[in-house]
C-alpha cells in the first residue's frame, strides 16, 4: 500500500483574546472554539508520537494498528465485511462486529455477528444476532467489564403495528432496541426497546397520544416519518458509563445523543419507572437537536456518530453535516445526574469544536482525544484521518484508507499494544 502522509507546516501560535464565535464556516480556514485562552503559551503544537492509531477500514475488511509514518504495525484481516466496530482489549484481543450471511435487513451499517479474536488471531467466541426480516444487530458493539457485550438492534414493525403506535405513514418501520448479552452463554441479560417509550400528536385514539413538547423523556415516533426505508432513528454508536450506569446513544436520524438509565431491570426498562432516575426506560437526557421534541435551545448536531465519553466527563461527537456539506467534531460539557425540563433549554455547553472546509463525511466518523490533548478525527467516508491541536491547527493527515468507521488512539506502551508484541 502506498503511504500518503501529510504534515502541514506548524503555525505560529496566536495569543487569543476572546472566544471564537460558534458559527457556520464559509471560509477555507479551520475554526475552533475553546473555553479558555492561554496567553502564556509559547510552545508549538506537535503530533502525539506517544500514540499508535487503530483504524477500522470498512472498505478492505480489516483493522490496522499504525504509527504516524503510516506503517501498519499489526493487521487483522476478516473473512467477512465489517459491520462496523472494533474494540481492542488489554489482552490484545479484538471484539469486532461483522456482517452476517444472507441477511434480509440490509439497512446501512447492518452487522449481525460479533466475534472475539485473540491476539494470535484465533477466534475466542462468536455470536449471531439476526433473524430474517425480524431483527438485525448493527453498527456498534461495546465490550463491558463484566464480559458482556451491548449492541443496537433494528426490530421490524409492520405498517399495521406502526399504525397502532400512532405512526402517520403507511409503511413497515425498523425502530431500534438495545441488547446486552453474555457472549459465552448467549443469554440476554438486559434489553431496551424504543417502542416502549413513544409519544405522538397525530392520532388521539392511541394510548401514546400527547403533546410532544410536554413529554421530553419520550420519543416522537413521527419526527422522522418521511424516512422511506423505515429506518426512523438509526442508532450508530453506544457508550456505557459503567461508573454512573448511564448509556449514551448517537441517534443519526434524530441528530441527537440520547441518554438512558442502565441501572434498570429489563422489566423496568419497558416502563416509565424504576432505576436510579425512577424513569424506567424513558430518556433521562437528550441533546443536539431540540427540534426532535419541539423544544427550544441551540441546534448543534445534524446527523451524528460516536458518543465518545472522555475521562473528564465531557463528550466528543462527530457531527456529520452541521454546515452545508461540512462536518464538525464537538465537545460538550456533561453534568450528570441529568434532568429534562419541558419547554426549557436543556442543551449542554459546547466547550470546544473543530471544523474545516475540507472536513466532510455524510456518514461514519469519530473524534478521539489523544494523550497530549490533540484530537484524532476519522473522516469516515472520505477515509482521511486527521490530528488537530487544541487551537485547531491541523498537524497530520493520513489518506491511505478509503472508508474508515472510526479511528482510536492507543499509547505506545498500552497493555493492548504490549500484548500484541509491539
Amino acid at each position: 500500500m502506498k503511504k500518503q502522509i501529510y504534515f502541514r507546516p506548524l503555525l505560529q501560535l496566536i495569543i487569543l483574546t476572546s472566544l471564537v464565535t460558534f458559527s457556520a464556516c464559509s471560509s477555507d480556514d479551520s475554526e475552533t472554539i475553546t473555553d479558555e485562552t492561554d496567553d502564556e503559551s509559547t510552545e508549538e503544537s506537535a503530533i502525539d508520537t506517544d500514540s499508535y492509531i487503530l483504524v477500522a477500514d470498512t472498505n478492505n475488511q480489516g483493522a490496522y494498528l499504525i504509527n504516524h509514518d503510516g506503517d501498519e504495525l499489526f493487521e487483522w484481516e476478516f473473512d467477512r465485511s465489517l459491520g462496523n466496530d472494533v474494540n481492542l482489549l488489554d489482552d490484545g484481543s479484538l471484539v469486532v462486529c461483522l456482517k452476517g450471511d444472507n441477511p434480509e435487513i440490509t439497512l446501512g451499517g447492518y452487522g449481525g455477528i460479533m466475534r472475539k479474536i485473540n491476539a494470535d488471531q484465533t477466534i475466542d467466541w462468536e455470536v449471531s444476532y439476526y433473524s430474517g426480516d425480524d431483527y438485525m444487530a448493527h453498527h456498534d458493539v461495546e465490550y463491558l467489564s463484566s464480559g458482556n457485550i451491548i449492541f443496537p438492534v433494528w426490530e421490524k414493525v409492520t405498517s399495521a403495528e406502526a399504525s397502532e403506535l400512532g405512526f402517520s405513514e403507511n409503511l413497515d418501520i425498523f425502530p431500534d432496541a438495545i441488547i446486552e448479552m453474555d457472549p459465552l452463554t448467549e443469554e440476554i441479560v438486559w434489553e431496551w426497546h424504543v417502542i416502549d417509550h413513544l409519544v405522538q400528536d397525530y392520532d388521539s385514539t392511541k394510548e401514546n397520544y400527547g403533546v410532544v413538547v410536554d413529554n421530553p423523556n419520550k420519543v416522537d415516533i413521527n419526527y422522522n416519518n418521511t424516512q422511506e426505508n423505515g429506518d426512523l432513528m438509526h442508532f450508530n454508536g453506544l457508550t456505557l458509563d459503567e461508573t454512573n450506569d448511564i448509556l449514551y446513544i448517537t441517534v443519526n436520524n434524530y441528530s441527537e445523543v440520547w441518554v438512558l438509565d442502565h441501572s434498570t431491570t429489563t422489566a423496568e426498562a419497558s416502563t416509565s419507572s424504576g432505576g436510579n432516575y425512577n424513569l424506567g426506560g424513558d430518556l433521562v437526557y437528550r441533546f443536539g437537536n431540540p427540534l426532535a421534541y419541539d423544544n427550544v435551545g441551540d441546534i448543534t448536531l445534524n446527523n451524528v456518530h460516536y458518543p465518545n465519553l472522555l475521562d473528564t466527563g465531557n463528550m466528543l461527537v462527530f457531527a456529520n453535516d452541521v454546515y452545508d456539506n461540512q462536518s464538525e467534531v464537538v465537545e460538550y460539557v456533561l453534568n450528570p445526574p441529568y434532568e429534562l425540563v419541558a419547554g426549557q433549554d436543556n442543551e449542554p455547553t459546547v466547550t470546544w469544536s473543530f471544523t474545516d472546509s475540507e472536513l466532510y463525511s455524510s456518514g461514519l466518523g469519530s473524534g478521539v482525544r489523544m494523550s497530549n490533548g490533540n484530537t484524532l478525527i476519522a473522516e469516515g467516508r472520505d477515509g482521511t484521518i486527521w490530528e488537530v491541536s487544541d487551537s485547531g491547527e491541523v498537524l497530520w493527515q493520513n489518506t491511505n484508507y478509503n472508508t474508515v468507521w472510526r479511528a482510536y488512539a492507543f499509547l505506545t506502551d498500552d497493555p493492548a499494544v504490549t500484548a500484541l508484541g509491539l
